[in-house]
């Protein structure tokens, strides 16, 4: 098995690309969604983060404001260290065992790609084969966060907490321009799950030979 990781700044469009991506075969793990999971109902970080923050980032189910907790952490450097050491530990740790399940059940050659935004500021790449990073010009996702409802201090305040492109290429494997057409992003993505394949079939082999399966 070949695994990636797939990161991008917010607007990117990373799920976008991670979407085609399973489209054509991978497993795709998103990061927010296991946060969705620790932040819902007597989900396994919401009490801590209630209790760091207030109940009232939270809702009537018991399950943590997302929105609301996003406004009081981001454009407050020490809260949003702070809600980080909660929620990013336990995501890690979660991803880790999600991989060895995934791994032990998938047929040899297949890839599995882990979608989450902060791969190189959290220093969590060292952990996958290789990284897969989403671009898109600065306005473009500006333009694409407006349509999606975010105020643009909220989208200010988001950006500024993630490291620009140009550092997180200078670390990434593959670089997938997502500025442009569906098809555009497309025809990158089809090109890289042929050498993606390739490259999991190839390992899957030396393992095979050496009968020795080390697990990333």
């Amino acid at each position: 098995m070949l695994n990636l990781g797939l990161t991008g700044g917010i607007g990117s469009g990373k799920s976008t690309v991670a979407r085609m991506f399973a489209d054509l075969g991978a497993y795709v793990l998103d990061a927010d969604e296991l946060v969705r999971e620790m932040l819902g109902p007597g989900g396994e970080a919401t009490a801590e983060v209630a209790q760091a923050f207030g109940e009232g980032v939270l809702y009537p189910d018991g399950s943590v404001d997302r929105k609301k907790l996003a406004q009081r952490v981001f454009g407050d450097e020490d809260a949003r260290r702070r809600l980080e050491a909660i929620v990013h530990p336990r995501v890690v740790a979660l991803r880790r065992e999600r991989v060895k399940i995934v791994v032990a059940r998938q047929s040899p050659g297949a890839v599995l790609i882990s979608e989450a935004a902060l791969i190189f500021e959290a220093n969590t790449w060292p952990e996958f084969d290789a990284i897969v990073l989403v671009t898109a010009p600065v306005e473009i996702r500006k333009t694409r966060l407006l349509a999606a409802g975010w105020t643009p201090e909220d989208i200010e305040r988001r950006m500024a907490a993630q490291w620009p492109d140009e550092r997180k290429a200078a670390l990434a494997d593959w670089v997938v321009d997502n500025g442009g057409t569906d098809a555009h992003t497309r025809a990158q993505v089809e090109v890289l799950w042929k050498r993606f394949t390739a490259m999991a079939k190839a390992r899957d082999e030396v393992i095979g030979r050496s009968g020795d399966r080390v697990i990333k």
